[in-house]
């Protein structure tokens, strides 16, 4: 089996699992509850990958198919951190899972790293097992407090806080598949001087910029509430690729343009809208 294979192996069998445990308790939580808090535990993943792996370089994902490192933890940050932490998280909060179901998500989880490091197709550098452990433990916990907290929202802040992680994993999404598909990269001198590689310079780049932007699209979609707010986001957005753009930051490649990039994040902002207006109403979900 090639080493991309054992991750969407990994990748879609975490998926099933979650996608079996929405089905089955949506009785108890309203399916669009469960999909706002996958999307919510992704980011929660994503945030923790950004800081651990893209700035301390912690460890290595190996699916074979680039030959540059970074581009390789790319693949591997968003088949596996997409999937499998954010099923577990659901798995956690419906089942309610106490120390015997968690002890055996730690298992399959270290196991996994485990196999994964015999195959060679994962490579630990200062990372240990036993940080893992650390982090899948923390990593529920935080979970199930803010499922309970999405379940029974009682006011603004909190649903602006649980839909600003919405927003960041809707309109950053798009950026590292354009940059792995050789459509674009964001290039600063200082910050790929600092790192050495382009497609982590890029990734810490949009990923910063995405984490500004997110607090903007919540504001003034989930706090002034307003319809005429909601279309200010677009205007910033679009702005800010142009300057990005014409101050050689934003580099396109092999055809893309500025005009492809906006339909996408035109897209991506109604997504989230879309999202925010239909989902996470007041009252038990």
């Amino acid at each position: 089996m090639s080493s991309l294979m054992w991750y969407i192996c990994l990748g879609s069998i975490s998926v099933i699992i979650a996608a079996f445990a929405v089905y089955k308790n949506r009785h108890l939580y309203k399916v669009s509850t469960q999909v706002v808090f996958y999307l919510f535990a992704s980011c929660l993943t994503w945030i923790g990958e950004f800081t651990v792996l893209g700035i301390f370089n912690s460890y290595a994902y190996k699916p074979g198919m680039f030959i540059n490192p970074w581009a390789e933890n790319i693949v591997g940050h968003l088949i596996l951190n997409c999937t499998m932490y954010p099923a577990a998280a659901v798995l956690m909060v419906v089942y309610s899972l106490r120390y015997v179901g968690i002890s055996l998500i730690i298992a399959f989880f270290i196991l996994a790293e485990y196999l994964f490091v015999k195959l060679g197709i994962y490579e630990q550098h200062w990372w240990r097992y036993y940080m893992s452990v650390i982090v899948i433990i923390v990593f529920l916990a935080i979970s199930k407090k803010w499922f309970y907290k999405m379940t029974r929202i009682k006011d603004r802040l909190t649903r602006s806080i649980i839909f600003y992680f919405v927003a960041f994993i809707i309109i950053h999404l798009p950026a590292p598949l354009l940059l792995l598909a050789g459509k674009q990269q964001y290039s600063l001198g200082l910050i790929v001087n600092w790192v050495g590689d382009m497609y982590r310079a890029s990734t810490i780049l949009i990923f910063v910029y995405h984490l500004l932007e997110s607090w903007m699209l919540v504001y003034f979609v989930c706090i002034l509430d307003k319809w005429f707010w909601k279309l200010l986001p677009f205007a910033i957005s679009i702005t800010g690729q142009y300057v990005l753009a014409k101050t050689n930051i934003l580099v396109f490649q092999d055809g893309w343009n500025l005009l492809y990039l906006n339909l996408v994040y035109v897209i991506s902002l109604t997504v989230f809208i879309l999202t925010e207006q239909n989902t996470l109403k007041s009252g038990v979900q």
